[in-house]
């Protein structure tokens, strides 16, 4: 088995019998509007990817994780030419995947269940499919030639690895993210050193689950994929350098890795995309000049930034008066239909605000108790949330060129809250399609119906809590306890205070902790818990 290292998430997976060809993104405008920039630069690869795709032969498949544009790329899709190959992607509520490849005009679209085995000569294909509400995201493994690949990028498998492991075998090489991709605390209005902490935390966090995972499955080798990507426009290339983020890049996880598992056997590796290493000997067979480190980062990212200014031209347009208020009318419809579709209004607690940055005096307050979107002059309440953005930008949402995912992940915003707490519903609100606004209310009334309970231990002591996490159902049974009282969900990394009740530290989600009875406390109990991690 031979694996390519595309760049991001991308992969080339090489067997005897087959060519699967993982979440290739590769176009020269990057994604989420040109926002992110695929980091070192692989818009090179294209022709060999195509090549690999189109040329008769082995049997060819190509993956598609989920949707979000790092891994779905349909700029790079449609310049294939020959598409007599099979697409596999995952079967989600949502089946945007499913439609756009049955448009495509391939071999064969197989849309894969949680578990789908698809048999290539020597061995087989296997996807795993994560859906909790928004969140949906899969991963995928490749057994062939006597070794397995398993690569999850994004996808939050972490309470389900053991079991993983114990179904499916030993696993060669595995890759998973391990660098940030969402807009908090990118976007939010903080002062610098509440900013840095909550990187910080959240790097480490996200740290701590890759060691986690490798401590679970063991793998020979750890390939660090899915990691920052590059911020080139002109009004975002401050990302780059800022001293602590949730963007870190391989050296400092690898530093973390090797001092939290001194012992492992996995060797961890930082290839450049148009690597290629062989899953046997874990040696890279061909390897491309040009390594990109951190010492020669900073220029790296000038001269790149250089490369791709007319991307960023071309985007730049000044709106006519007429223009942002067509805009600003558009926007009110759109979050009033949003609205009226969002039957768990009642929860939120706290009103939103949407400021164009070209009409700072015509805010939009979106009134969740009354369920009514109207024009206010400025901010009336001390308890908010608030959303500044350009016309221009939140036009492209509207003109249905960017979803509202997308838009977020653009970082082509501000936010800010006050108290600073977690709002799902409101979260959910922002970020979801106004065609997926039920199935998006269905998701938390589903999770919140998981009634089953568990026991963990913590600080010596015994807890019956709830098993499943009230934010997207995680196994709760899978986490880990620090400080001999915050149970840590294994998926997204919420801490729950035990000796509160199970209230989450993050906002007022709870898993209705209770200390058992003293009789009960001497039970054995397999513990859910783990030592501090040393950072």
């Amino acid at each position: 088995m031979h694996i390519t290292f595309l760049g991001h998430a991308g992969f080339v997976v090489e067997t005897a019998g087959a060519i699967v060809v993982m979440d290739p993104w590769l176009s020269s405008r990057g994604a989420f509007d040109s926002a992110w920039m695929q980091l070192p630069c692989n818009h090179h690869l294209a022709p060999r990817v195509r090549e690999k795709l189109e040329t008769p032969g082995k049997a060819r498949y190509l993956y598609v994780s989920h949707e979000h544009k790092d891994h779905f790329d349909p700029e790079f899709l449609a310049t294939l030419r020959q598409r007599d190959f099979t697409v596999l992607v995952p079967r989600f509520h949502r089946s945007e995947l499913q439609d756009v490849f049955a448009r495509y005009g391939c071999k064969q679209v197989i849309a894969c269940e949680d578990g789908h085995e698809v048999p290539i000569k020597g061995g087989y294909v296997k996807l795993f499919v994560s859906e909790q509400g928004t969140n949906r995201d899969s991963a995928v493994m490749v057994r062939g030639d006597g070794q397995c690949f398993l690569n999850i990028n994004d996808c939050k498998l972490h309470d389900r690895m053991g079991r993983i492991v114990a179904e499916e075998g030993p696993i060669d090489v595995f890759s998973a993210q391990f660098s940030g991709a969402i807009w908090h605390p990118t976007c939010y209005e903080y002062p610098a050193e509440t900013y840095a902490a909550i990187s910080l935390k959240k790097r480490e966090s996200k740290f701590e689950a890759v060691a986690r995972t490798l401590e679970v499955i063991q793998p020979r080798a750890y390939i660090a994929a899915a990691g920052p990507a590059a911020f080139l426009d002109p009004a975002q290339f401050h990302l780059n350098f800022e001293k602590v983020n949730i963007f870190p890049n391989a050296t400092q996880l690898f530093a973390f890795l090797r001092q939290r598992l001194p012992q492992g056997k996995t060797r961890y590796l930082e290839p450049m995309p148009g690597d290629v290493l062989d899953a046997k000997s874990l040696e890279f067979v061909s390897q491309v000049a040009e390594r990109v480190t951190p010492e020669n980062m900073k220029a790296y990212l000038h001269a790149y930034a250089k490369r791709q200014e007319s991307v960023f031209r071309e985007r730049r347009r000044n709106l006519l008066v007429a223009e942002v208020a067509e805009i600003h009318e558009r926007l009110r419809v759109e979050l009033q239909r949003k609205l009226d579709l969002l039957d768990l209004h009642e929860r939120v607690g706290m009103p939103l605000y949407v400021e164009l940055t070209e009409l700072p005096d015509r805010l939009l307050r979106v009134d969740f108790k009354s369920r009514r979107v109207h024009v206010v002059a400025d901010i009336q309440e001390e308890v908010r949330y608030t959303l500044k953005t350009s016309a221009a930008d939140v036009g492209r949402v509207l003109d249905r060129k960017l979803t509202w995912e997308d838009f977020l992940l653009s970082f082509r915003l501000r936010l800010s809250r006050n108290p600073d707490v977690y709002e799902p519903v409101l979260h959910g609100f922002l970020g979801v399609e106004i065609e997926d606004m039920r199935e998006f209310c269905d998701g938390i009334r589903s999770t919140e119906s998981q009634r089953e309970r568990t026991v963990v231990e913590a600080g010596g002591r015994r807890f019956s809590i709830q098993r499943f996490c009230p934010h997207q159902g995680a196994d709760l049974s899978e986490g880990w306890v620090e400080e001999g009282r915050y149970l840590v969900c294994p998926r997204h990394r919420w801490q729950f205070d035990l000796d509160a009740g199970g209230v989450c530290t993050q906002n007022t989600s709870t898993l209705c902790a209770e200390l058992l009875p003293e009789r009960e406390q001497e039970k054995p109990q397999t513990p859910a818990t783990d030592p501090q991690p040393q950072l």
